[in-house]
């Protein structure tokens, strides 16, 4: 009987067996690669290019924005002196019957000195005397949207400043500003244009910084600017047909038009930046016009991606001869090194990697050891990194906390925390909110957690009582901090003494309720005074003097009122009489003939000391409000509950329903009325609140709820 022996075919070579699978695995992983880094260079290239856009264009537009805003900046300054040059050319008109036809238009350029040009546009926008020749005849209603706004003019009263603009051909920078005609037949317009101001224009001009900022991105062609007439800025031409028409839709829709031209690989972007300022009457806002090679950003990316495939047919290479050389002399050590890396796995740092007798390996080896140490290394590290951050954070200036939301008890109270809540973290840690505080406290603490879990943060301003400082006003966040499993795990808590910050704040409020109220009364005396200017009798001039002296006599005693407040003694709030009050805030108004009265006993309120100018705003407003109309307004006192009601109304039109809470809201101003916005901060210093309750066409009507502990009768 024959041995029998193993089939030599079922004899399979484990050296060549793992040769061919890591020879698979360096195919498969090169070739994902290869395409990983087409996709990524694809999508770089284009971020790239994108970013580089942006960035070009958004310089573009900041450099054209400071550019306007210093001339804006010039443009104020020149606003007086074109003031004081309308004066000059009123008197040559009244002198010529007020007529234009017969006024000596040279003699008044002489009078107001060089570098002034007069012009008299008629009522159909058209230029029809002048001391500078070449625009005689200029009609403005082909600018539709300046003619509107010289019709506006020639409509209204007063002095309307427009901005420096340079005019082409010639490139001279001019200062224009206009003012009708009594008879709102004629503009009178003023250009200015001095000896220097070319050149401190020209300082300004933003044609060099455009043209810098666009030689920084290689992948521009060309570009050029044009203003909202659909003019060059260089050289006043027109452009061709097509770039004139997506000009014209980025002008219209005040929006950046984008087109592309797939053929030429170019990409035209009509980039709209707007300068527009209502108060002028020109609009400077610019289109600049950017051409793009798209073509580069292609051929770019085709030699990136050569590059990339040479890169990974040599990488393919080298991965086999490697794979073939470490298939033959890896399984010999394999098991060694798997039981040593077993004892280190299990927690042993100190255990090392034995040496084996391929010398393969070696770097392997050393890996695993250094690989070892470096996390040995770094778990001190982070020891000692969490050391440090609690020691950092207990350091920092602003109160930090933090609380374990399933127990409830707090971890970590830094020192900043015990400074301003007076409780050193001793007492704090692992006690909750029930061990510490008092029972109503604790339930406002909850409250602020659970407003924090609903919108991922609560801000709140906390009173407290210091023993050392008195009342503090404390600015507190709540923020939720979740663990992996997207669980709240910690509520964390910010808090920092804003008590200085407030008593700033009123400083500011107090400076600027006064300044808007001011210049109210600043335009009335100005309004009285223009109309004083076409009387041509003494007593009807006199008629009109007269009834500024109610308006001087009201920022006489604003004015008063504010130096007082100026004293940092009276920025904190202190208990006022009611009626006291209320008569000082009349004794700022100007001269009228309304019914005021109250009838509120001798109640006082602790409030802020700027209470008469809380009433004064809204004296104002019902006056704005009722204007001729206006006959009474009345303050009124009752009870509720435990709290005080001050009633304030009027019999002016009152205020629609849909504006009720939103003239409380910043920045708000609408018509004759205005935001009260200061005037709910300054009463919410004291906890006092206000609202409007008044029916729509019965008068305004503000109700001021004073909580308890804020009033007083005085026997």
């Amino acid at each position: 009987m024959k041995e029998q022996r193993p089939d030599p075919g079922n004899n399979h070579s484990f050296s060549r067996s793992l040769l061919v699978t890591m020879v698979l695995i360096v195919v498969v992983l090169v070739t994902i690669m290869t395409i990983y880094d087409y996709f990524s260079l694809k999508t770089s290239t284009d971020a790239e290019f994108s970013n580089l856009q942006n960035q070009t264009e958004d310089t573009i537009g900041a450099a054209l924005r400071l550019d306007d805003s210093a001339t804006t900046v010039l443009d104020d300054q020149l606003n007086t002196q074109m003031k004081a040059g309308f004066a000059v050319l009123f008197t040559e008109y009244n002198r010529s019957g007020e007529n234009p036809q017969t006024m000596n238009l040279t003699r008044v350029q002489a009078a107001l000195g060089e570098g002034y040009d007069i012009y008299i546009i008629n009522e159909s926008g058209v230029i029809v005397y002048t001391t500078y020749p070449a625009e005689q005849g200029v009609d403005f209603q082909s600018i539709p949207y300046f003619y509107a706004y010289l019709t506006k003019v020639r409509m209204s009263q007063g002095f309307f400043p427009d901005r420096v603009v340079r005019e082409i051909p010639d490139g001279r920078f001019m200062k224009y500003a206009y003012e009708a005609t009594p008879d709102h037949q004629y503009i009178l317009e003023l250009g200015y244009s001095p000896p220097d101001f070319n050149t401190t224009n020209l300082r300004l001009d933003d044609r060099d910084n455009i043209a810098r900022f666009v030689s920084f991105n290689p992948f521009i062609s060309q570009y050029q600017v044009f203003d909202t007439t659909g003019h060059s800025t260089a050289d006043d031409s027109l452009p061709d047909t097509v770039t004139e028409s997506y000009i014209q839709q980025a002008i219209t829709s005040r929006s950046t038009i984008e087109t592309d031209d797939a053929a030429n690989h170019t990409e035209t972007r009509y980039l709209f930046v707007d300068l527009n300022n209502p108060q002028y009457g020109s609009d400077m806002s610019r289109v600049v016009v950017l051409t793009y090679d798209t073509g580069r950003v292609r051929n770019d990316l085709n030699h990136l991606v050569l590059f990339h495939l040479l890169f990974g047919g040599c990488a393919l290479g080298i991965g086999c001869c490697l794979a073939f050389l470490l298939s033959r002399r890896m399984t010999r050590p394999i098991e060694k090194i798997a039981h040593d890396a077993d004892i280190i796995a299990n927690g042993d740092f100190d255990h090392r990697i034995g040496t084996t007798d391929a010398r393969e390996f070696v770097i392997l080896e050393k890996s695993i050891n250094t690989m070892v140490d470096s996390l040995k290394s770094a778990t001190a590290r982070l020891n000692d990194e969490e050391i440090f951050h609690r020691d950092l954070i207990d350091q920092m200036p602003v109160g930090i906390f933090l609380k374990e939301t399933d127990t409830g008890t707090y971890t970590f109270w830094n020192r900043a925390s015990e400074e301003i809540f007076e409780r050193p973290a001793k007492d704090m840690i692992g006690k909750t909110d029930a061990e510490i505080f008092s029972a109503a406290v604790a339930e406002q603490i909850k409250k602020e957690e659970t407003g924090a879990l609903a919108s991922r943060v609560e801000i709140k301003y906390r009173k407290i009582h210091s023993k050392s400082r008195g009342e503090r006003l404390i600015h507190i966040i709540i923020v939720p901090i979740y663990d992996s499993k997207r669980s709240v795990r910690y509520m964390l808590g910010i808090a920092e003494d804003v008590t200085d910050e407030a008593v700033t704040l009123k400083r500011d409020l107090i400076f600027s309720i006064t300044r808007s109220d001011i210049l109210d009364q600043l335009a009335i005396i100005i309004t009285y005074l223009e109309r004083a200017q076409l009387k041509t009798t003494h007593e009807a001039m006199q008629m009109f003097f007269d009834k500024t002296i109610g308006s001087v006599e009201s920022i006489k005693n604003q004015i008063a009122y504010e130096r007082a407040l100026q004293n940092p003694g009276v920025i904190a709030p202190r208990w006022q009489s009611v009626n006291q009050a209320f008569a000082e805030a009349i004794q700022m108004l100007p001269e009228h003939t309304a019914d005021i009265s109250t009838s509120v006993g001798k109640i006082e309120i602790f409030a802020d000391p700027l209470l008469p100018r809380i009433f004064f705003s809204l004296l104002s407003l019902s006056f704005r409000r009722g204007g001729p109309v206006l006959s009474a307004i009345r303050m009124t006192a009752r009870r509720s509950n435990d709290s005080l009601v001050l009633v304030y109304e009027d019999d002016s039109p009152g205020i629609p329903a849909h504006e009720k809470e939103r003239i409380f809201e910043f920045g708000y101003s609408h018509d004759d009325m205005v935001s009260l916005f200061l005037i709910r901060e300054l009463l919410g210093f004291t906890g006092i609140a206000i609202t409007e309750t008044g029916g729509t066409g019965e008068g305004i009507r503000f109700e001021l709820v004073v909580p308890k502990g804020r009033f007083r009768e005085r026997n």
